[in-house]
């Protein structure tokens, strides 16, 4: 992505009479109120461009680079056309959310080669470029509903997601890790903008031995980026009493030297 914005509560889908998907979301009224609404999931098109681009600007408004890069104009249209695929959520004809992600093989090898990784010469990789939530409409889950209904529309095409999400950004990566992406970068990116990078397989998963994880500071870079050079990633944002930290652990078909004897010896304290 180039980021996701939005925070938990609940939905549920369902498909209605003109093949768009409805799902039941709270929206958030003036004075404290809230009721919940009917909306309708679908697939975006091209002539949805300046609902789109309103909505981007609406929902990042005042947002430093730091915790979130807009999406250029000129990108919005590829997303919407043949350079991406982009889902709707709509609530009485208005867009209220917006997912992006970038298909476009030659797109797809750019972005991996500004994050460090080889191209993928077999065309099976995807990135999210963003989600982003209109205010009235946050706390709804979305970004999980709308991720998981994106993976059921390219599970037989793709392989893999890759994403980032800004560090201070703490609601949107606690969101992403929640959807099983895992963290397997951390630099910056963006004009200098210090950025995770996450990855999620939807063919062949690598065993993760969470019994061995490593409780680290979010604020210690150095830490993260040693763990990540030999083989953890990062798998759970989890608030402590000095702010939060991320749990990183070995990754890896066999597990870590030692793993099973650290594992009778210290049972493993509970984080």
């Amino acid at each position: 992505m180039k980021e996701c914005m939005d925070d938990a509560s609940s939905g549920h889908i369902r498909e209605n009479k003109k093949g768009r998907k409805t799902v039941y979301l709270c929206r958030h009224l003036i004075a404290g109120r809230s009721q919940v609404v009917q909306c309708e999931i679908d697939r975006m098109k091209p002539d949805d461009y300046d609902e789109a681009v309103k909505l981007h600007n609406r929902a990042t408004k005042g947002l430093s680079c730091e915790i979130f890069v807009q999406t250029p104009e000129k990108d919005m249209r590829r997303l919407l056309g043949r350079g991406g695929i982009s889902l709707g959520v709509w609530f009485d004809g208005r867009l209220i959310c917006m997912r992006a992600i970038v298909t476009d093989g030659k797109w797809v090898d750019e972005i991996l080669a500004d994050m460090g990784f080889d191209a993928d010469p077999a065309r099976k990789t995807v990135y999210t470029d963003h989600c982003v939530v209109d205010k009235d409409f946050r706390g709804n889950n979305i970004q999980f509903l709308t991720h998981y209904e994106m993976e059921n529309r390219i599970v037989d095409r793709y392989e893999t997601f890759y994403t980032t999400v800004s560090p201070k950004n703490s609601f949107s990566l606690q969101n992403i890790l929640g959807c099983n992406f895992v963290i397997v970068g951390l630099k910056e990116l963006y004009s200098g903008n210090l950025r995770y990078i996450l990855k999620k397989p939807l063919s062949r998963c690598i065993p993760i031995w969470t019994r061995g994880h490593l409780v680290i500071p979010i604020r210690d870079t150095k830490r993260q980026t040693t763990a990540i050079a030999e083989g953890y990633v990062g798998y759970k944002l989890i608030r402590r009493p000095r702010g939060f930290s991320v749990l990183y652990a070995p990754a890896g078909d066999n597990p870590p030297k030692g793993y099973w004897r650290n594992m009778a010896v210290s049972k493993q304290e509970e984080y």
